[in-house]
């Protein structure tokens, strides 16, 4: 395991607090305030560790342009402009995604301490990664936590064939005693967008029913289904929780429904005026604590125990397999692709971030001609 993020083999794994401190560096030089840029870094390397590379340092280009063109908001005045004793509504002023979606659930938790239930919607928001990390935040305090977000309009509506809402992901944490704590984190849509864009880099193959062309025909290309839309999972039942998403993060907020709001890929200027909600549960409101615990892990030994159908050799729970991964990679390091190291050698260089044991060491290189870094 390496503690630079350059080394002698391309694929030679990666600590995560060394990604996470190169991450926190480029975003502060890019413009971010500085805990700002640690709390969006901590998002992308958890996404990274828990196995979840599309919503992980893949997006730090994105980001990266999105603040030096002024499509974020570096210094943001993040406030809340309704509150009761059980619920707000943030107004996020174009801040980061993931400062906002923390101070969000920091509130929400906070007031489910005081009334048993907190709920909090954000508008003025941009892309907070990937859901869970707000969603666990809950189990440190013995709660359940929830949350969602809109996005720009990349999925069809159940039975058309043009882009109407977002992947609108959601995601739950429930605490448990001595078994894992149950971790659900998904897109409404069969895929979240971030899987084609790495497909497109990548070219992997795309799968059965993700997405449609821009004829409304079964896209067969990552290039074909970016230029379409795609499609929700379960047909119309992730099509109608993808619209009830929809209305929490936005219509609940006041942030931009999904087909007014600005791209993150396309144009870095447009701030994507998204929305947000979080939710958290105290347990020990509704129930004893210790016996609630109990409760959920016989329920998923329960669940684990069950038959199992041909061609599974065993049963695993909402987060089981991204904790397994998450403790693998904790301990071996994190792999990244030769073709992202190549990014965020070009990404370190166009920065100045200097060498050192927190960054890329000076084994890096350039082929400026090719106009990609190469490590060696």
């Amino acid at each position: 395991m390496s503690d630079t993020l350059s080394t002698d083999t391309e694929l030679d794994p990666v600590e995560a607090p060394v990604l996470e401190s190169f991450c926190t560096r480029l975003l502060t030089a890019a413009g971010l305030l500085e805990d700002h840029a640690r709390t969006v870094s901590r998002n992308l390397v958890e996404a990274e560790l828990r196995g979840i590379s599309s919503h992980g340092v893949s997006r730090l280009r994105y980001y990266v342009d999105k603040i030096r063109s002024g499509g974020i908001n570096t210094r943001p005045d993040m406030r809340v402009v309704r509150e009761g004793h059980a619920y707000a509504v943030i107004d996020a002023d174009n801040a980061p995604g993931a400062p906002a979606g923390v101070y969000a659930m920091d509130l929400c938790i906070g007031k489910a301490r005081e009334s048993g239930v907190g709920l909090v919607t954000v508008h003025g928001g941009n892309h907070f990664g990937y859901a869970a990390f707000y969603s666990r935040l809950a189990l440190d305090h013995d709660m359940i936590g929830f949350t969602g977000c809109n996005t720009p309009a990349v999925v069809a509506v159940y039975g058309g064939s043009e882009p109407m809402l977002g992947t609108n992901p959601l995601s739950y944490a429930v605490p448990a005693g001595s078994a894992p704590p149950i971790i659900f984190d998904g897109a409404t849509s069969t895929v979240a967008r971030g899987k084609l864009v790495r497909a497109l880099a990548t070219g992997e193959p795309l799968g059965e029913g993700w997405a449609l062309d821009s004829g409304g025909a079964p896209a067969r290309t990552a290039e074909e289904a970016l230029a379409g839309t795609l499609l929700a999972f379960g047909d119309y039942k992730g099509s109608a929780i993808a619209i009830l998403v929809e209305v929490l993060s936005t219509l609940l907020s006041g942030a931009a429904s999904s087909v007014d709001a600005g791209e993150i890929y396309a144009d870095p200027t447009d701030p994507q005026r998204i929305g947000f909600f979080f939710g958290a549960i105290d347990i020990s409101r509704f129930a004893d604590l210790s016996e609630f615990k109990k409760r959920v892990d016989t329920l998923s030994e329960t669940l684990r125990s069950s038959r199992r159908r041909e061609g599974f050799c065993e049963i695993v729970l909402p987060g089981e397999l991204e904790g397994r991964i998450e403790a693998e990679q904790t301990r071996r390091g994190i792999s990244l692709a030769p073709d992202l190291r190549r990014e965020l050698a070009l990404l370190q260089q166009e920065f100045e971030i200097p060498d050192g044991a927190d960054t890329a060491s000076s084994a890096q290189t350039v082929d400026r001609r090719a106009g990609r870094g190469t490590f060696r």
